[in-house]
């Protein structure tokens, strides 16, 4: 496999921008073609649909930038959520606050977490 250079000419980054880039006049022109009516939407303004495409495409990257999946088993995840029920907090307070407490412990020597579990330290 190639290793990528540097120094990528110009006339490639502006064809790939292009690429990139949705057309709305050829959407405008669909439309007209299918009806005789187009309304004043932000759909056929190409100044609006563009930056509300890119204001979707942010809103995506931002709302799913601080998650994480974690795998469990139905009935794992249903004794979780059980006991979270009844301590009255949601999963992911349970989560984090379990990980504050464990990095203390672990600081302060008393346990040993690894591969094989916890384990408290005599």
């Amino acid at each position: 496999m190639p290793i990528a250079k540097k120094n990528i000419p110009q006339d490639f980054l502006e064809q790939m921008k292009t690429n990139l880039t949705i057309n709305t006049n050829e959407i405008i022109e669909q439309k007209e073609s299918n009806s005789s009516v187009i309304p004043n939407t932000a759909e056929t303004n190409p100044i609006v649909s563009q930056s509300s495409v890119q204001q979707k495409e942010s809103s995506k990257k931002g709302k799913y930038a601080d998650v994480m999946n974690v795998r469990l088993s139905n009935g794992r995840r249903d004794e979780i959520k059980r006991f979270c029920t009844n301590c009255g907090v949601t999963v992911t307070q349970y989560i984090e606050s379990s990980f504050e407490f464990l990095a203390k412990e672990v600081a302060a020597g008393h346990i040993v977490i690894s591969k094989g579990g916890i384990s408290k330290v005599e």
